[in-house]
């Protein structure tokens, strides 16, 4: 009986021995994080947090998330722990599971901001190089790391809804843009997105009634009516998308940015005459209005490519109307010439601009201006390599 006692008396030692060893290595992790020798951290804190004697302590998933924010937040380390933010945003979680008080909360608060900015900055780079997919979990992982202290970022929620539409995922997108839509948030980019996507999915009696909801919230918002009239266009409810022209032309007939976007609106909606006369009005008001002379040149551009596609399509027997729109063609892309010489003369470099030019001067004849024009495309090209 007595060396029975002995034995349980030694396992209990042996476990206590554990825990104290496991305490020693999350202080051992905190003092490597503090020393910048974040490969040690980095195994030292994982190897306690998977311990029984330690899986639950708070200070070691504390000092978890801080390592691997820190990891995350270092773009030379972070190349090697490419899960560094999804591990500390794990530790911020069973931090305030284990323990969901304010104390906790105060303690993490400076770390949880940065690792939300840490996921803000993944998304918003996603975004820019068209991977809209994964910047939308870049953006909810942001979102909800900034929840973890009762933040709710309605700008990370604007973005994943934007993302969302991009990347064709429509009930996301409607799902993200709704917790702003339905709270009233007071920002127009929310409904109308919403109203696009609502729209994209076929579904237009609920894109009316959010568009309407737009025009009351943001009666002196021009983007709001131009979101409204673009979807009525696209709905082919030109009625009403005439009536939000004419209200928003009696407000802001004389901004050259409400002209064009007018023009996109109604060359959108294929009416070719409308934009026409919406982007030469952009100009009237300001003849030096990038924008408006990018989308007036790239108009007459395409305009000629669809005249030329519809000689092309003519019975060879019909001559003389092939001849007729093909002068009619060239007449188009005259007209564009202009404007694209005057963007080139602002951004001598603009590669889609040069394609383009190229590519007008081969469908005039004008061999000899091509080849110039070709010329500074292969310089930009070898410059660039």
């Amino acid at each position: 009986m007595k060396n029975r006692i002995l034995l349980i008396a030694l396992v209990v030692v042996a476990v206590m021995g554990t825990g104290r060893a496991q305490e020693k290595a999350v202080k051992a992790a905190n003092r490597y994080l503090s020393q910048q020798k974040m490969s040690e951290a980095a195994s030292t804190i994982d190897a306690a947090v998977q311990d029984p004697s330690t899986i639950n302590s708070l200070t070691a998933w504390m000092t978890r998330g801080k390592i691997y924010t820190a990891i995350a937040g270092n773009p030379l380390l972070a190349r090697d722990y490419p899960q560094a933010a999804d591990r500390a945003k794990e530790s911020y979680e069973k931090a305030l599971q284990i323990d969901p008080s304010d104390k906790t909360l105060v303690l993490i608060r400076q770390d949880v901001i940065r690792l939300s900015g840490i996921f803000y900055d993944q998304g918003a780079l996603q975004y820019e190089n068209h991977a809209f997919a994964d910047a939308v979990a870049s953006f909810e992982k942001s979102m909800q790391v900034s929840m973890l202290e009762g933040d709710y970022d309605t700008t990370a929620a604007f973005n994943v809804a934007l993302c969302a539409s991009n990347a064709g995922d429509l009930d996301k997108a409607i799902e993200y843009y709704g917790i702003m839509v339905n709270n009233d948030y007071p920002l127009s980019n929310a409904y109308t997105g919403m109203a696009d996507a609502y729209f994209r999915k076929d579904m237009r009696e609920e894109a009316s009634k959010v568009m309407e909801k737009a025009l009351e919230l943001f009666p002196d918002d021009k983007n709001v009516y131009v979101g409204a009239s673009s979807v009525y266009l696209r709905m082919g409810a030109n009625e009403k998308a005439s009536e939000m022209l004419s209200r928003a032309l009696d407000k802001w007939g004389d901004d050259a940015s409400f002209q064009l976007f007018i023009g996109i609106a109604y060359e959108n909606d294929k009416r070719y005459e409308e934009a026409e006369a919406a982007y030469k009005r952009a100009l009237e008001i300001n003849p030096e209005y990038y924008e408006a002379i990018f989308n007036l040149g790239a108009f007459y551009v395409n305009k000629g490519i669809r005249t030329r596609e519809e000689a092309n399509a003519l019975p060879l027997e019909a001559s003389d109307e092939y001849d007729r729109l093909v002068d009619k063609s060239k007449n188009d892309f005259n007209q564009a010439l202009p404007y694209l010489q005057k963007i080139i003369e602002v951004q001598p470099e603009n590669m889609n601009v040069l394609v383009t030019m190229r590519d007008v001067y081969m469908q005039l004849g004008k061999i000899e201006e091509a080849n110039e024009i070709r010329t500074k495309i292969e310089a930009l090209e070898n410059a660039a390599q």
